[in-house]
């Protein structure tokens, strides 16, 4: 799937670096960012001088006035314009596996509107229709960078914003940005950084005081179907490196190439990886692997430690605005405690990012707690 697939390498024109100032210039937002409103909205008003951003490809967008009808092609894209904006409002049409995150996980509950918005927009390689797009009239269409992805949506006239994704934290801190600006709520992004480099810290500091050996960690972005793992440039590399595990895509025998590279079981068992993830793109689950014969001899499958990863308001495996929950769910998968803080960090974050208190049963359905059961300390994420 594209969403790490792509292997981008334009520069980052939209970072930001913390503070409103900073945020202002590598958006190239025109006006100074009001206060963050009591809700942690930020402010919607919108600049007397208009909104102006740099996206990721290095054009320049203005906009009159904050944007009110926006379409998504990039996954992530419609649960984070949802987040930024706390809301569906602004959303007119999104990706199909956009909306299948949405109506599997617990988005499309807290946003009921989302599951009823146009999501036939593209094909599974983000080529746009664009006479679909053009029928919900956006005011901005957000996609991928690739100039064969938004040159014919600019032929038809259609304002686009490009997204680059090159495995980095900093790509969401581009995105976020970016989105808070055009929908007239900067300061909403300098919430959003704030609390996400407060984790990331967080994390840090605990890869940084273990003392036990680095587990080897394998990502399936696909399992069923024919095998993709992470290789180099993917933000599930930068994670597994960041609780301090080691990818064996990207070690001593690495996979050839970037983003997420077939392979077959061969090389798996070459490898034989500690820990196994398996991702939102497909529906495969731990007991496909316990119960098939092939997969009996890997170090994972024999101590039990293969998981499906979380899926929330988004698909916690690639890159977006629940990635501070995956870091820190990661971190007690690879190095198990007694009792996981995830459950209590996910209510909190819901909170802050939709204004939503998600029930123990919501905690259970995001964490897949039923599916995940037969896997080693998964215990430690149940409810207490």
């Amino acid at each position: 799937m594209r969403v790490d697939d792509l292997n981008r390498r334009t520069a980052l024109q939209a970072l930001l670096a913390g503070g409103s100032a900073a945020f202002l210039a590598g958006c190239g937002a025109s006006a100074p960012p009001p206060a963050a409103s009591p809700s942690g909205s930020g402010s919607s008003s919108a600049s007397t001088q208009g909104i102006s951003i740099t996206d990721q490809r290095g054009k320049t967008l203005t906009f009159a006035k904050p944007v009110t009808r926006v379409v998504t092609i990039p996954m992530p894209a419609a649960s984070l314009l949802v987040a930024v904006d706390g809301g569906a409002e602004h959303l007119s049409g999104m990706h199909n596996a956009s909306w299948v995150a949405m109506r599997d996980g617990i988005l499309g509950t807290m946003f009921p509107r989302a599951l009823d918005l146009p999501h036939e927009i593209a094909t599974q390689d983000f080529t746009p229709n664009v006479e679909s797009v053009r029928a919900l009239n956006p005011d901005v269409v957000v996609q991928w960078s690739d100039a064969q992805l938004i040159e014919p949506l600019e032929n038809a006239g259609l304002t686009v914003l490009g997204l680059t994704n090159t495995g980095k934290q900093e790509d969401v801190d581009a995105w976020v940005a970016m989105f808070a600006a055009m929908l007239g709520k900067p300061g909403r992004a300098t919430e959003i950084k704030a609390r996400s480099d407060q984790e990331l810290a967080e994390v840090k500091a605990l890869a940084a005081g273990r003392g036990s050996p680095a587990p080897s960690i394998l990502y399936f972005n696909r399992f069923t179907g024919g095998l993709k793992a992470a290789a180099a440039n993917t933000y599930n590399d930068f994670y597994i490196k960041l609780v301090g595990g080691t990818n064996p895509a990207t070690g001593e025998d690495p996979l050839p190439g970037t983003g997420m590279v077939g392979l077959d079981v061969e090389q798996v068992l070459r490898w034989d990886p500690e820990v196994i993830l398996l991702g939102n793109f497909d529906a495969a689950m731990p007991q496909d692997i316990y119960s098939d014969p092939v997969w009996q001899n890997i170090s994972a499958v024999r101590s039990r430690r293969v998981y499906k990863v979380p899926l929330g308001g988004y698909r916690w495996d690639p890159p977006g605005q629940e990635s501070p929950l995956m870091w820190h769910w990661l971190s007690d998968v690879a190095f198990p405690q007694a009792r996981s803080g995830v459950r209590n960090k996910a209510t909190d974050y819901f909170r802050f990012l939709y204004n939503h208190v998600p029930t123990a049963d919501e905690l259970d359905k995001i964490l897949w707690t039923a599916a995940n059961n037969e896997s080693a300390d998964y215990r430690q994420f149940n409810a207490g």
